[in-house]
C-alpha cells in the first residue's frame, strides 16, 4: 500500500505573521562589486584612444594597469647583485690576474703576495675598494684590458663592489700614495712596513704559452636528467656565445672558478638539480695532472713560487676559489671575459641619454663633463723613492722611515758600465763611466749596501748601526735614438750578465731616477749620436760642443748635448760650452738662473776638469780651464764662430722663482680626467725645467696638456694622427672639440682658483709653438711633419691665441645660415645637430616652423627636412 506524504499546512493563515517567522531572509542589503562594469568601461575608453594612437590596444591596457609592490621584499645586493649569487668563498676579496697577448686570460687567483709578478696586471676587488696593479713589464694589451675591466666593475657595481673610484698602482711609475700602497699590501696579507718582494716577469714567450696551457683546462657540462653531461666539443676550447642556449643549464669549471649558468627558459626542476650537481662537483676537488698547468696555482708558477712539475691536483679546492650562480643576460664580468666573442660594451663611447621629452630625437651630440679642478689646485708632491727587493732606497742615498723612526743609509760599493753593440757588449773604462750616447744602449751594474740606524730617546741618531748584505741591481739605459736591435740586445745580455740574480730596471733617456744619477755623482753626460761615430766627429769642423745642465741636486746633475745654436739658450737655465781644441769649459748662466742651478753647472764643469773624459776630447789636454759667463757678457771667441751673438732664446724681464706644473687631460678610460705629470727628479726646492718635449709628443694623440708656469698658463693641443683611415669630421672630431671645450673651461677655473688672475692664458698647437712656450723646456726639436698637419687646418707657426676668446668662440650658440651651409664647419659645431645653431628667425625662415614644432616631428621627418635645406 502506497502512502502519500501530505504537505503540512500551517494553522496560521495570517501571511504577515508567517513572513515574520521566517529566518532565511536578510533585513539588510549588501552590495557585491564584481568589477565587470568598470572593466567594460575601461575597455571602451581604450578602444576610443586606440583609434588615435599608434600603439595596440593590449599595449595601452598594460600601460594603464597598476600594480602594488607593498608586499614585495627586496634582497640584499651584497652577493646577489645583477643576477650573481655567490656560494664560495665566504670572504669578499677577489684577486684577478690579467695575462696574455692574443687571447688575454682573466682568471681568479689566490689573494696573496705570492700571486703577484712584475710582468702582468692584477685587479684586487673588495666590497668598498678596487685596486689596479700594473706590473712594470706588462704589455700594453694587458694594461688596456685591465683598465677597462676595473672601470667596468667600479661603474656597474659588479662582484658586489661599491668602490667610488679605481686606485691605480703602477709599479714602474710609483704613481700611488703610501696610504693606498699599504692598504693594497695589507689586503693581500702583508703586514710588514716594508713593501714585499714582487716576483720578476718571465721570458718573452710566456704570455702566449700561458694562454694555450690555460685554455686546455676549460671544462663545460650540461645539466640533463639530473646528470652532468660533458660537452666534449667545448672542452679545452675558448667558450663562445653560441653555446649559451636559453633553454639549457650549463656548468663551467675553470679550476679556480665554478659557474652555474641558467638560461632564461630553463625548466625549474633542472635549476634545482643543478645546485646539487655543482656542489658535488665542487666537493670532488680538482685534478689537472694531464695538463701543462693547473689554473688553481697558475699564478704561483708564473711568479716562480712553484715549479710547473709540482702536483696539480687536490682533494678540495682552496677557500679563495669562487662558486656562483649566474642568470642569462646578467652575467658578471669575470664570467664574460672568458668568452671569445662576448660584446665589449664598456669599450663603446656612449652619448648622453636624452631627456624624456627628447627621446624620439636623433642626437649624436657628445657631452663631456669637466674634470675636478679642486684636485688640481691642491698641490701634492709625492717623494721620490726607488724600491728594490722590497727596500726603500729613496734617491739612492738613503730613506727615513717615519713610522719606525729608522734611517736607511745606502752606500755604493761599485759601479760597472757595459756598452752594447748590435750583438755584443764591451766594458767601459772607469774614467768614461757616466759618458752615454743617445744612439746606444748601456748596462750598469750597481753594487751597494744598506745600513739601518735608529734613534735614541733624545731624538738624536743612534750610534749603533746594522749593516746589511751585499746587494746588486742592473740598470738598462736606452738612448732615445737607440735602435730596436740594441734595445733587445741590452735586455738579453742583462740576463746573461746578471749572475747575482738582482733586480733589473729599464731606464729611458731623460727620465732617469735620482738613484741612477747619483751613481755618477754629477758626472753623467749624454752625447748625441753613437759611440762608433765619435772619431768621425772629432775629425769634423765641430769645435765647440754645447751641453744643457739638468738636475735638482748636485749629485744628480747631468749634461745633455744640444745643438750649438742660440735657440738653446734659456734665461732660467745654465749651459756648458766645451772647446776641446783650447781646453776651455765655458759655464753660461742665464739672467734668471736659480742659485742651485749655478752650483750644479759649476760642479759638472769641475767633474769634466778632473776626469778629462776622452769622449769630450779633453784627454790629451794638460790642463782644463773653467770660465764662468753671465747672460749678456759673452766673449767674442765663444759666439763669434758657431752662432749669432744675439741671445735669441732669452727674456729680459725678471721671472719669479717657481716650479712649473703640468697636467694631462685624457679620456682613455672612458671618463674625461686630468692627471698631474710629475718630474722623476722632483725635489722640495724649485726646479726650473722639470719636463721634456717628449712627454707631450709621445702621448696618445690628439692630446691636451695644461702647463702652469706661474706667470702664464698654457694649454697645449696635439694633432690628429694622419693614419689615412680615420674620419676627422665624424664622431671622433666631435668628441675632440667637446674635450677641448671641457679642458678650456677647467683651465679658466684653475687659474681663477689657484692664482686669482684673469688673462695670461694661452692656447698653442703642436709643431707651431711660440718661442715663449718653447723656452719652458730644456731642449726643443722642430717637428715639421706635425706642423704640416696642423697648418692644413689653418694654424700658423708661432700662433698664441687667448684661451678665453677661443672658448667664447667655441661655445657660440648661434651662427648665420651661410656659415652652417659651408664646409668646413666652424670649430665647435656639432655636425649632427646643425639646426640648433640657427636663431629663431632663421629657423622659421628655413624650416617653416619653430624649434618646438620641429622637435615634435618623428626622427625620419626631421632628417628629411634637414636634407632638403642642406643641414644634414
Amino acid at each position: 500500500m502506497i502512502q502519500v506524504q501530505r504537505r503540512k499546512v500551517s494553522t496560521h493563515h495570517n501571511p504577515l505573521k508567517t513572513l515574520a517567522a521566517r529566518t532565511d531572509l536578510k533585513s539588510e542589503y549588501t552590495d557585491v562589486k564584481t568589477g565587470v562594469a568598470e572593466r567594460l568601461m575601461k575597455l571602451k575608453n581604450l578602444e576610443k584612444i586606440g583609434k588615435n594612437s599608434s600603439l595596440a590596444v593590449e599595449a595601452l591596457a598594460g600601460l594603464a594597469s597598476t600594480e602594488s609592490f607593498t608586499s614585495v621584499s627586496l634582497k640584499s645586493t651584497d652577493d646577489t647583485s645583477s643576477g650573481f649569487t655567490k656560494f664560495h668563498p665566504k670572504d669578499h676579496v677577489f684577486l684577478i690576474l690579467i695575462k696574455g697577448r692574443r687571447h688575454v686570460q682573466v682568471r681568479l687567483v689566490e689573494p696573496s703576495i705570492s700571486s703577484l709578478n712584475s710582468g702582468d696586471n692584477f685587479i684586487l676587488v673588495t666590497k668598498i675598494e678596487i685596486f689596479h696593479f700594473i706590473g712594470k713589464y706588462s704589455n700594453v694589451i694587458e694594461k688596456s684590458r685591465a683598465t677597462e675591466i676595473a672601470l667596468s666593475i667600479q661603474q656597474t657595481k659588479d662582484l658586489g663592489c661599491k668602490a667610488s673610484r679605481v686606485i691605480t698602482l703602477d709599479e714602474q711609475k710609483n704613481s700611488f700614495s703610501s696610504q693606498d700602497f699599504e692598504i693594497f699590501w695589507r689586503l693581500l696579507g702583508h703586514s710588514s712596513p716594508t713593501p714585499p718582494d714582487v716576483a720578476d716577469a718571465g721570458h718573452p714567450d710566456e704570455d702566449e704559452q700561458y694562454e694555450s696551457a690555460l685554455i686546455d683546462t676549460n671544462v663545460v657540462y650540461e645539466v640533463s636528467n639530473n646528470q652532468l653531461i660533458p660537452l666534449d666539443k667545448y672542452w679545452g676550447a675558448i667558450p663562445k656565445i653560441k653555446m649559451l642556449d636559453p633553454s639549457k643549464i650549463l656548468i663551467f669549471d675553470f679550476g679556480s672558478e665554478l659557474y652555474i649558468w641558467n638560461g632564461k627558459c630553463a625548466p625549474g626542476d633542472s635549476r634545482r638539480s643543478s645546485l646539487r650537481l655543482a656542489e658535488s662537483l665542487w666537493s670532488e676537488g680538482y685534478d689537472y695532472s694531464d695538463c701543462a698547468i693547473s689554473p688553481v696555482d697558475a699564478a704561483q708558477v708564473i711568479a716562480g713560487r712553484k715549479k710547473p712539475d709540482d702536483e696539480k691536483k687536490g682533494s678540495e679546492r682552496p677557500e679563495w676559489c669562487l662558486s656562483a650562480k649566474l642568470t642569462q643576460h646578467m652575467e658578471t664580468i669575470l664570467f664574460r671575459e672568458k668568452f671569445l666573442d662576448w660584446p665589449n660594451s664598456y669599450g663603446i663611447i656612449k652619448c648622453k641619454r636624452p631627456e624624456e621629452k627628447d627621446r624620439d630625437r636623433v642626437d649624436g651630440k657628445i657631452v663631456i663633463d669637466p674634470p675636478d679642478v679642486s684636485a688640481m689646485t691642491s698641490h701634492q708632491n709625492p717623494p721620490v723613492d726607488l724600491v728594490l727587493e722590497g727596500c726603500h732606497l729613496g734617491r739612492g742615498t738613503g730613506w727615513f722611515d717615519d713610522e719606525f723612526n729608522r734611517q736607511y743609509l745606502v752606500t755604493t760599493t761599485d759601479v760597472t758600465v757595459w756598452h752594447i753593440e748590435e750583438h755584443s757588449y764591451s766594458r767601459v773604462e772607469e774614467e768614461s763611466a757616466g759618458q752615454f750616447f743617445s744612439g746606444d744602449s748601456y748596462i750598469i751594474r750597481w753594487m751597494y749596501l744598506i745600513t739601518v740606524t735608529g734613534r735614541e730617546l733624545s731624538g738624536l741618531p743612534s750610534k749603533h748601526a746594522v749593516e746589511g748584505r751585499d746587494r746588486c741591481a742592473y740598470f738598462i739605459w736606452q738612448g732615445k735614438n737607440a735602435s730596436l736591435n740594441k734595445q733587445g740586445t741590452a735586455a738579453l745580455l742583462t740576463v746573461e750578465l746578471d749572475k747575482e740574480e738582482g733586480p733589473q730596471v729599464r731606464i729611458v733617456e731623460g727620465f732617469e731616477p735620482p738613484a741612477f744619477l747619483n751613481l755618477f755623482r754629477g758626472g753623467m753626460v749624454i752625447h748625441s749620436g753613437k759611440m762608433s761615430e765619435r772619431e768621425e766627429k772629432e775629425k769634423s769642423k765641430e769645435v765647440i760642443k754645447a751641453f744643457f745642465c739638468r738636475g735638482g741636486r748636485e749629485g744628480e746633475t747631468s749634461l745633455l748635448q744640444v745643438p750649438f745654436s742660440s735657440r738653446q739658450l734659456r734665461t732660467r737655465g745654465s749651459l756648458l760650452f766645451v772647446n776641446s781644441r783650447r781646453g776651455i769649459v765655458y759655464v753660461w748662466y742665464g739672467k734668471n738662473c736659480l742659485l742651485r742651478g749655478k752650483r750644479n753647472a759649476f760642479h759638472a764643469a769641475e767633474m769634466l776638469r778632473v776626469r778629462k773624459p776622452v769622449e769630450m776630447g779633453l784627454k790629451e789636454k794638460p790642463e782644463v780651464i773653467i770660465v764662468e759667463i753671465d747672460e749678456g757678457e759673452e766673449p767674442e771667441d765663444l759666439f763669434g764662430e758657431g752662432m749669432h751673438r744675439k741671445l735669441y732664446g732669452t727674456i729680459s724681464r725678471m721671472i719669479s722663482r717657481h716650479t712649473p706644473r703640468m697636467f694631462h687631460f685624457s679620456s682613455v678610460s672612458g671618463e674625461f680626467r686630468v692627471v698631474e705629470v710629475f718630474c722623476p727628479q722632483r725635489d722640495e726646492e724649485h726646479t726650473a725645467f722639470p719636463f721634456l718635449q717628449e712627454e707631450l709628443y709621445q702621448a696618445s694623440q690628439p692630446a691636451l696638456f695644461l702647463l702652469d708656469n706661474g706667470e702664464e698658463l698654457w694649454l697645449w693641443q696635439g694633432w690628429w694622427p694622419n693614419t689615412g683611415d680615420e674620419d676627422q669630421t665624424g664622431s671622433g672630431a666631435v668628441r675632440w672639440q667637446a674635450e677641448r671645450r671641457a679642458a678650456m673651461g677647467a683651465a679658466v677655473e684653475y687659474w681663477a682658483l689657484g692664482h686669482g688672475k684673469k688673462g695670461a692664458i694661452y692656447l698653442v698647437w703642436a709643431g707651431l709653438e711660440p718661442l715663449e712656450f718653447i723656452n719652458l723646456f730644456p731642449t726643443w726639436g722642430n717637428r715639421d711633419e706635425i706642423a704640416e698637419l696642423n697648418m692644413r687646418d689653418g694654424r700658423t707657426p708661432g700662433e698664441m691665441l687667448s684661451l678665453e676668446n677661443e672658448l667664447t668662440r667655441l661655445t657660440q650658440s648661434t651662427y648665420p645660415p651661410a656659415q652652417l651651409l659651408q664646409r668646413p664647419l666652424p670649430e665647435g659645431v656639432d655636425p649632427t645637430s646643425l639646426e640648433i645653431y640657427l636663431s629663431a628667425q632663421h629657423f622659421q625662415e628655413l624650416l617653416g616652423m619653430n624649434l618646438e614644432d620641429f622637435q615634435k616631428l618623428p626622427s625620419w621627418k626631421q632628417i628629411d627636412i634637414k636634407k632638403k635645406i642642406g643641414l644634414f
